[in-house]
């Protein structure tokens, strides 16, 4: 999947060659702000704290990485034109490749899969590699096994070629062979392949991606300078992975954000199968698998994208719309030739319909569809305009761009979602503390009073408010008289019914009775009861008053 080189330097890596802030309204006559904070403003804060992070580490270590690995991809002389001969079976020695059926060819033409061939090819090295001190190897990369001669004597093999699958032993798709100095010589060097790739599975338009002499270094060394800056990006998806995992398994809706973790997933996934030739060395029928695996993570990232985007501002036939996406996307991948291609096409596709289809909603006056549509036709402009460097590093860069903006409009989301179950139970406290009210109207309570050894039943709506003193209590009735209950405030508090609040850690209010809340500049406030009285309120217990007062 990845060229190891073009000309005399090594390029990307590729498959083939190709405070309190709200609004204010009035209550009681006055007017008061409600503070809404939440956890979800804080991770949003967070992540975009982590996004910058990524991009900052991204110019602190894309370059040093780049420069450690440059020097070793200097001096590297390429084969381009080789001549192409059919081997015959059980052939050991190598051709004179003058027979009628050899055919000179570009090296990235030639096709070793499924059958055995011999290849010749002429490298100039030139007097300063010679002359140099640094080792050299001979790079060959491809979907083959092969055994290599150099100058007419053999140098080593990679694998055993065969003339079937039972004969042949995979060899590496990445591999080099140590040269030694006194084995070359200056000006044109004959290199001859005996190569087979009878363990393909799937057929390449070019197999074969690198054949070249330089500086003796670890191929995936070499692989690793162009996939380094993608590996960046990988924190990223984990984030989002488990950002919108653990929002899925918590949240209580229908519309749990399962699509974004799956979107986040597939990208990462991707990530690793497209770094994996440069992180451990394998066997070339590993290639193809690995290039399927690539293929599937583009296409379910493409697909999810596509079904999020449907599942968000489709209000019917949504699965009809997702089968029509999957349909088109599955017959543009598989009717395009090369996997760069069809990978390419397995996310653009999907990308194009999804930004089409929310131009059509935001027309029709969708929230927030005209974002969607935005953002994803940014997205498919730049797949469009940087369709290889796309594949290789841009993608991943673009996705984290993509799920940055996925994750705002799903955190603004959950944080509406918040508010409105928020609402509603400041709704249904309202009810209650009415339906409350009513029932102590209709059936007044009593609560005994112990004081200096009698007992006084008093009614729950005479009382105007309470005052903790040490062991005892000082009762204020609505008509002005005071009582003196030989209890303490907690006591009291727990046989009162629930119009009764706890205001201070010195005093319980009949609520009934409240006709408005005054608060300071410091944070403490008062109540100023029906009957007159002023009723300090502790600036710990401010928020928790104003709510149950007001809700």
């Amino acid at each position: 999947q990845v060229l190891i080189g073009y000309g005399s330097q090594f390029g990307a890596p590729r498959r083939e060659k190709h405070g309190e802030i709200g609004k204010r309204r009035p209550i009681f006559g006055q007017w008061r702000s409600t503070a809404v904070l939440n956890r979800y403003t804080v991770a949003l804060m967070i992540v975009r704290i982590l996004f910058i992070a990524s991009l900052c580490a991204s110019a602190l270590f894309i370059l040093p990485a780049v420069a450690q690995f440059g020097p070793q991809t200097d001096n590297f002389l390429a084969a381009q034109e080789v001549i192409i001969c059919p081997a015959d079976p059980g052939t050991k020695a190598p051709p004179d490749f003058s027979a009628p059926d050899c055919k000179s060819m570009s090296f990235w033409d030639a096709d070793p899969q499924n059958r055995t061939i011999w290849m010749k090819a002429e490298i100039i090295i030139p007097e300063e590699m010679i002359a140099a001190e640094y080792p050299l190897g001979l790079y060959f990369s491809g979907k083959a096994s092969s055994k290599i001669y150099l100058n007419g004597a053999p140098l080593g093999a990679n694998g055993v070629p065969g003339d079937d699958k039972t004969s042949e032993t995979p060899g590496m798709m990445d591999s080099v062979l140590y040269v030694p100095r006194n084995r070359l010589r200056l000006g044109e060097n004959s290199v001859v392949i005996l190569m087979s790739g009878h363990h393909s599975r799937i057929n390449l338009s070019h197999p074969l991606h690198g054949l070249l002499i330089g500086k003796y270094v670890n191929p995936s060394l070499m692989i690793m300078q162009g996939y380094w800056p993608s590996l960046i990006t990988f924190g990223a998806f984990v984030l989002g992975v488990l950002y919108f995992g653990v929002s899925s398994i918590r949240s209580r809706q229908n519309d749990r954000p399962v699509i974004l973790f799956l979107i986040s997933l597939f990208a990462a996934c991707q990530l690793l199968a497209e770094v994996a030739r440069g992180v451990f060395p394998y066997a070339y029928p590993v290639h193809d698998i690995r290039l399927m695996l690539i293929l599937i993570f583009s296409m379910g990232f493409g697909l999810c994208l596509a079904g999020h985007v449907i599942a968000k501002f489709a209000t019917r036939f949504q699965i009809l719309l997702f089968l029509g996406a999957a349909i088109i996307t599955i017959a543009s991948t598989f009717l395009t030739g090369g996997f760069d291609g069809k990978s390419l096409l397995a996310v653009l596709t999907p990308t194009v319909l999804s930004a089409s289809a929310a131009i059509f909603w935001a027309y029709q006056k969708k929230p927030r569809a005209w974002w969607y549509a935005g953002a994803l036709s940014t997205f498919a402009a730049f797949i469009a305009l940087f369709p290889y460097s796309f594949l290789d590093t841009g993608f991943f860069y673009a996705v984290v761009g993509l799920l940055s903006f996925l994750f705002v409009q799903q955190a603004m989301k959950l944080a509406e979602e918040r508010n409105l179950r928020q609402s509603e139970q400041e709704r249904a406290g309202r009810l209650e503390l009415a339906l409350e009210q009513a029932r102590q109207k209709e059936e007044v309570g009593r609560i005994k009073i112990k004081s200096a050894g009698k007992i006084e039943v008093v009614q729950t709506n005479q009382i105007a408010h309470c005052k903790g003193a040490g062991d005892y209590v000082e009762i204020s009735l609505v008509d002005g008289a005071q009582l003196l209950h030989s209890a303490s405030l907690n006591e009291l508090e727990t046989n009162l019914p629930p119009t009764f609040i706890r205001v201070h850690r010195s005093y319980l209010v009949n609520t009934s009775l409240v006709q408005s809340l005054e608060r300071e500049a410091s944070g403490v406030g008062s109540l100023i009861l029906s009957n007159g009285d002023e009723i300090p309120v502790s600036r710990r217990i401010m928020p928790k008053v104003r709510s149950a007062l007001y809700q």
